[in-house]
């Protein structure tokens, strides 16, 4: 009896155990399930913040693009000889392009009066328009001293440049309007950041004229190592201000027509060459030749002018040569016309104010940035001297007399300051010495930029 108890006792305990065993097998098969699940869902919320963070990059790629296409970023490089701001457009492959720069100049100069001048010099704006990859436009428009109002205080505005450009291929390009003449180097390139004096050198201003333009059309490109450019324009014409600018010194300044109803009975020729050599120095020349004229298209001469030029940017260094020589045939004609004297105009040449018929000069220019002796590869400090020498009159037509201080002497140094590529603080010093006239010396500060 016992047995049987104990044999039913055993049974009943297996019949017991076999479900809570199967129920123990069950449960841990739905926790691993359910690890599995919770695994699964840790690596599928995983890879969705990976996508939010990969959608959250492409938006902003997509942001920045957008304001590249519509604001595209100033580089630091040139298009066929224009300056970086001015390239901007000519880069953009497609919609509006806005660009600029802009210079303010404190001048202390203690032999005259008054002593210190502040000047809003510059404000200029580049718009240009991509209508493809290949045919754009480009202008310059520039307003000079802060306002434009009736007088001779006045300030001024103007189109500096504006034309129509296609290009095939890197070979042949061609452009037809308002054109920089290609003489030089800063009439081209002359944003402020990109020159380390305060002002343009004088011989850029007094022998080539600055920011010279004139209404044309032409060919450019780049063959190998040698780059190109050749336009035909308008000739020049003395204007109202021709005798008094020549006074003053400013050579062909009263000459430029600037697209202002140009009179284009004698037309001109201008053109460059420069041949890129290793170690980014490249060396060339330019040239004008061109009649001169009267109001009615009256040809008075023709003016040839030669300019032979080096420039060196590498390793810190920026070092600039510049040449000009020019000669001119019916010089006394254009004295004439140019003179508003009326004893001139009775005879006696020696009261009329002498155009040249001979006239040259050169300037040469060492600037290094000393930072990069410190390591700092996001700033510059030029440290520059510049030395200019020419003459307005190196010969003038027979019975007319050379003006004073028609040879000058310039020594200049000092610093030029970058913060950033395109933002420029400038200092420097200016002995100016003409003979037989005045010595000058002059203290300079300058805040430029370009976007």
């Amino acid at each position: 009896m016992k047995r049987v108890l104990l044999l039913s006792a055993l049974f009943s305990a297996i019949a017991v155990a076999q479900p809570t065993e199967e129920k123990i097998r069950q449960l841990e098969e739905q926790i691993r399930a359910l690890q599995q699940e919770i695994q699964k869902l840790k690596e599928e919320q995983k890879k969705t913040e990976e996508v939010k963070q990969e959608t959250d990059v492409l938006k902003e790629e997509i942001r920045k693009l957008r304001l590249e296409i519509a604001m595209p970023q100033l580089e630091i490089k040139s298009y066929s000889g224009l300056g970086p701001a001015a390239s901007k457009a000519m880069f953009n492959p497609r919609g509006v392009s806005i660009g600029g720069y802009g210079e303010i100049h404190f001048l202390h100069n203690p032999d005259k009066k008054p002593k210190n001048t502040v000047d809003a010099k510059r404000l200029i704006l580049y718009f240009g328009y991509a209508f493809n990859e290949k045919l754009k436009f480009n202008s310059e428009i520039e307003w000079e001293h802060a306002f434009v109002e009736g007088g001779e205080e006045s300030g001024e505005t103007a189109v500096e440049f504006a034309f129509i450009d296609y290009n095939f291929n890197e070979k042949l390009g061609l452009r037809g309007g308002l054109i920089l003449i290609p003489v030089g180097i800063i009439n081209e390139f002359h944003e402020p950041p990109t020159f380390p004096s305060v002002d343009r050198p004088y011989l850029e201003r007094n022998i080539i004229p600055t920011t010279w333009r004139e209404l044309g059309f032409g060919a450019y490109g780049k063959l190998g190592n040698l780059e190109y450019r050749a336009y035909i324009t308008n000739g020049l014409k003395p204007n109202k201000e021709a005798g008094e600018k020549i006074q003053k010194g400013e050579l062909l300044e009263g000459f430029r027509q600037n697209g202002f109803k140009a009179v284009s009975d004698q037309m001109a020729f201008s053109g460059r060459l420069d041949y890129n050599l290793p170690y980014n120095l490249k060396i060339g020349a330019s040239g004008f030749f061109g009649g001169v004229q009267d109001d009615k298209g009256k040809k008075l001469g023709t003016l040839n002018l030669i300019s032979p030029h080096l420039w060196w940017q590498y390793g810190g260094w920026d070092v600039r040569f510049v040449g000009a020589y020019g000669a001119t045939s019916g010089a006394d004609k254009i004295s004439q016309e140019i003179s508003t004297n009326p004893e001139c105009q009775l005879g006696d040449t020696t009261q009329c104010t002498p155009f040249p018929k001979k006239f040259y000069g050169f300037y040469t220019q060492v600037a290094y940035d000393v930072l990069r002796l410190l390591g700092i590869p996001d700033q510059q400090l030029y440290v520059f001297g510049i030395y200019e020498n020419y003459d307005t009159h190196a010969s003038v037509p027979e019975g007319f007399e050379k003006p004073s201080g028609h040879k000058v002497q310039v020594f200049n140094a000092g610093l030029s300051y970058k913060p950033h590529p395109l933002i420029a603080l400038k200092a420097d010093y200016v002995r100016l010495s003409p003979k037989d006239a005045k010595k000058q010396n002059i203290y300079r500060l300058a805040l430029g930029w370009m976007f």
